[in-house]
């Protein structure tokens, strides 16, 4: 998939790709787990607050119930039950009734009365003398109160007299002996400071939690925060018919939170309490988006800052990796020249040169190719030069040769008849030959030129060879020592697991400590009034334990993360040993095998070479033959006419030399444009 694409955008594309994978597993994972944890902070916050609407109630009736107590306790109002005739009694009983209950706040109304339910004081005067109750449901009553502990709190009732909601209490009413019953008082206060006492509490709360007070036997709502025209109506809503349903069968003190949906497909958390004293059970009902918003809102605090990070590391991750791989890039274009034959000093890499790392040794090693890249493509040059001139020479030698051998051949066919005009045609055939003889002379200088220098090229390419096995030799024991480095790092970063283990165990303490938190509340609230200082420090110490848990949740995933980005910083240079064993050592192989050829190349120059200084040694010892010739026909004129025979066989003689003298300087031409071709292949 990768194998087309530079190193560098690999790189980058395959951390962006694990960076995307991991973090996308990591968000899934603690989206998960947290939202999980921070639901049930939500509902158990949300109990906290039913249990503190519970408290306040609970405290509410028991204050009203200890002021009926003490209303039943007052020696007036015994001392009346003792003597309901004593006319005097009759009055301080019932002006202390008066104004006991001018003391009391929101009541409807305090009274005594006989055993019989027959009123005898009361804090409205015209309903004195009434009998509430008779028959069985005076027999109820009076079993109820002496069953309850010396109070009997029937509940919360629709009032007959105002028609609204109110706490009916009786208290018997005992003699001096604490056993013998005089009588009994009754009393109830409105519920209209209970609800605004809720309300009140309920101002703190931002989850927008509805709260609701049933009295279970009649499922008649008591109290609603919500809706104030339920109250005394019978339930029709379905959450609170199951928490009814639920309470019918166990039928004892108990609480409990579960979801559900209404009609119109909402989903709602419900939590309740029931207190079996009073028979009432206490609501609380929030709608699942509201109470969970911070969980949602969490969430996506946390995907935009995954995304954020995912950028984050692949925009760190393409800066680092093209900052790293930028002098790659130029040793690569260096060598695709060099494979183009194309001899040039980058000047990126001079900076390079002589350095200890792996892109500094391959630059040096380009430097010292160029270098002699250089120094044989001017030899060559100079080789090739040298022939070419030689070759023109000979050329016109030739020329002039063949022309001399033309003038024999005419002058032959004459020269019975004209010595004097061969004899001077002789002559110009000798200072022809002289001259091909410097030509020559020349020539052969200029081969054992070319055949040192063949030699010193052959040597400088060798020198390249040694040179390109070292580097390469070089290159292989620093990857080596690179990837032994980079395996030593990676193991000594493998003791973050300690901090790791470290927070698991900060973890098991925080847990240890939200129990204990969880305990002092509930003790706390056992406790009333007395307890809500140790409530407060029983929260902060559970608000403390949540910021350590945060705290050790966040090392844990640091260190995850950590151990990620060890593993892709571990990948990366796997990758950059890859390309150092797999594409720099094949480049010098390649190298290698280019030099090697280039040895043969020069090898075959110098064959080249050899098989001219042959051909002119051949050519010199023909000449030579020519000017003895010429020599003996200056020396003996008078043989000339005589051997006219022999001058025409030495005339063919010189022909055929000519021709082999052509055919070299032919061979010659090729070798020189030979040379030129393996120089053209160089660009300087």
């Amino acid at each position: 998939m990768f194998k087309n694409l530079k190193m560098k955008t690999s790189l980058t594309s395959a951390i962006t790709v694990l960076t995307i994978i991991c973090i996308t597993i990591l968000y899934i994972s603690t989206q998960t787990g947290m939202t999980k944890l921070m639901k049930k902070s939500a509902q158990d916050s949300m109990k906290t607050s039913l249990n503190s609407q519970t408290t306040l109630i609970n405290e509410y009736v028991s204050h009203q119930e200890d002021l009926l107590k003490k209303f039943s306790i007052s020696p007036i109002i015994i001392d009346y039950l003792k003597d309901l005739n004593n006319k005097d009694k009759q009055l301080k009983a019932q002006q202390f009734t008066e104004n006991y209950f001018k003391g009391l706040d929101n009541w409807e109304g305090i009274y005594s009365g006989e055993w019989n339910t027959h009123v005898v004081t009361h804090s409205n005067p015209k309903v004195v003398g009434m009998t509430t109750r008779k028959g069985d449901s005076l027999k109820a009553l009076q079993n109820a109160m002496k069953e309850n502990n010396g109070l009997y709190n029937a509940g919360i009732i629709v009032s007959p007299a105002s028609q609204k909601l109110i706490l009916s209490m009786y208290c018997p009413v005992y003699d001096t002996d604490g056993s013998t019953i005089v009588g009994y008082v009754g009393g109830g206060p409105y519920m209209e400071k209970l609800e605004s006492l809720l309300n009140e509490t309920k101002k703190n709360d931002k989850k927008s939690i509805q709260y609701s007070m049933l009295n279970v036997s009649s499922k008649m709502y008591i109290f609603d925060d919500e809706d104030t025209s339920l109250i005394t109506k019978e339930a029709t809503d379905k959450g609170i018919l199951n928490v009814i349903n639920d309470i019918e069968k166990s039928k004892k003190n108990t609480n409990d939170a579960f979801t559900y949906k209404n009609s119109n497909n909402t989903s709602y958390v419900m939590s309740y309490q029931y207190d079996k004293e009073h028979d009432w059970a206490v609501i609380s009902k929030a709608k699942e988006s509201s109470l969970y918003s911070d969980v949602y809102k969490t969430m996506r605090t946390l995907a935009i800052f995954c995304i954020i990070s995912c950028i984050m590391i692949s925009s760190l991750s393409w800066f680092f990796i093209h900052m790293h791989t930028k002098p790659l890039t130029y040793v690569t274009d260096a060598l695709l020249e060099l494979k183009e034959l194309k001899i040039k000093k980058h000047d990126k890499l001079q900076k390079y040169i002589n350095a200890n790392s792996e892109v500094g040794q391959i630059s040096t090693a380009l430097n010292s190719l160029s270098d002699s890249f250089e120094v044989i493509i001017q030899k060559l040059g100079s080789c090739s030069d040298s022939l070419t001139h030689s070759a023109v020479k000979m050329s016109a030698s030739s020329d002039i040769l063949i022309q001399c051998v033309d003038d024999n051949a005419n002058a032959t066919e004459q020269f019975a008849g004209h010595t004097d005009q061969i004899n001077d045609t002789v002559s110009q055939v000798d200072d022809g030959i002289n001259d091909i003889s410097d030509v020559v002379s020349q020539v052969e200088t200029k081969i054992q030129l070319g055949d040192a220098q063949s030699s010193e090229l052959i040597e400088k390419i060798s020198q390249m060879r040694d040179i390109t096995n070292a580097s390469l030799e070089t290159a292989n024991i620093k990857i080596d020592e690179n990837n032994h480095a980079i395996q030593e790092a990676i193991v000594n970063l493998q003791s973050l697991t300690q901090i790791d283990d470290m927070a698991k165990q900060i973890l098991d303490i925080t847990s240890q400590t939200n129990l204990l938190a969880l305990n002092a509340s509930i003790e706390a609230a056992r406790a009333g009034e007395a307890g809500r200082g140790f409530s407060i420090v029983a929260n902060e110490i559970g608000n403390l334990a949540e910021s350590s848990r945060q705290t050790a949740t966040s090392i844990q995933n640091i260190c995850n993360e950590t151990k990620e980005h060890i593993c892709m910083v571990q990948d990366c240079f796997d990758n950059i040993i890859n390309f150092m064993e797999e594409d720099i050592k094949s480049q010098f192989k390649d190298f290698l095998e280019a030099t090697n050829e280039y040895n043969t190349s020069i090898g075959q120059i110098k064959n080249i070479i050899h098989e001219m200084h042959d051909c002119s040694n051949e050519f010199v010892k023909a000449v030579s033959d020519i000017k003895s010739q010429i020599d003996n026909v200056q020396n003996n004129p008078d043989g000339i006419t005589m051997h006219t025979e022999d001058v025409i066989k030495k005339v063919e003689q010189t022909k055929k030399i000519t021709e082999d003298l052509t055919d070299i300087v032919r061979k010659n031409e090729e070798n020189a444009l030979a040379i030129k071709e393996i120089i053209n292949r160089f660009s300087l």
